[in-house]
């Protein structure tokens, strides 16, 4: 398994930000010789039809398809744009459609997310099938991670995103496979030690470490230990919970969500 294409979005109203938000998507696919599909549309557009009067808005993609271009070509990657050409159905639902006939969504962004962009991700994530990466604008990737952070718990959804971050695990210097030990009780088949050991034959480089929750939440337990083994990218299953639960528990996923991330995250449901 590799990557043969990988899909992001541009916000035309952001052309200015057009190289900074796809340095990752064009770092990955310069290393797997990927072909890269940038989305244009506006992140807050409504879901009308733009009218001809919209020549602003035109000149806007306009540039934002001619610095994605021109990124790409001083990287030798294969490329194209595409605008929205329905306006029948949400932003998320017309950048699912694109994803479902991908390999891997990049996204970049700065901060939390807004309503809209969150309702993107959540699309991309839940209705695809496909690894999504979620990337801040202030750590894009400029090449193949070198030390994955994998958060494993058993459940499909981990299973899932690790199986989609493969190609990466496999270009990683080391992976390594964290349990929240008291978060979770895992059957001895289940365990992050086996988990290694059915890695290694796909060629990644991996060890196992257990982590205990403490007080705090489950995201702050493993980025602090993304930060003492100085990963530059964590993995985790996505799961979407109940709004109630989410607040007595807390969710890994919804923090993501909600507030960013703090380091490339890939997800999978």
């Amino acid at each position: 398994m590799t990557f043969t294409s990988i899909l992001t979005h541009l916000d035309p109203a952001k052309a200015t930000e057009a190289e900074a938000v796809t340095t990752t998507p064009l770092a990955l696919a310069e290393a797997f010789s990927a072909h890269v599909t940038a989305l244009i549309f506006p992140m807050d557009s409504a879901l009308t039809a733009p009218t001809p009067a919209d020549d602003a808005t035109s000149l806007l993609e306009g540039r934002a398809a001619e610095a994605f271009a021109a990124a790409a070509q001083r990287r030798g990657v294969a490329c194209q744009t595409k605008k929205r050409t329905s306006f029948a159905y949400g932003n998320g639902e017309a950048f699912a459609d694109h994803l479902r006939v991908s390999d891997l969504a990049v996204l970049t962004g700065l901060g939390a997310p807004g309503i809209a962009a969150q309702i993107l991700q959540q699309a991309a994530i839940f209705e695809t099938g496909r690894p999504v990466l979620l990337v801040p604008q202030t750590r894009p990737l400029s090449g193949l991670p070198q030390r994955i952070l994998v958060a494993w718990d058993a459940s499909p959804a981990s299973v899932r995103a690790i199986h989609g971050a493969l190609p990466l695990i496999r270009g990683a210097a080391e992976t390594i496979i964290a349990t929240i030990t008291d978060d979770k009780e895992l059957r001895p088949g289940q365990s992050g030690t086996e988990l290694t050991h059915l890695l290694a034959p796909h060629g990644a480089k991996t060890r196992f470490m257990a982590l205990q929750r403490g007080s705090g939440g489950v995201l702050e337990r493993l980025l602090a230990a993304a930060a003492d083994t100085e990963s530059d990218m964590l993995v985790m299953g996505a799961v979407r919970h109940s709004p109630l639960r989410n607040m007595v528990l807390g969710s890994a996923t919804a923090d993501v969500l909600a507030n960013g991330p703090k380091l490339p995250t890939l997800l999978a449901a």
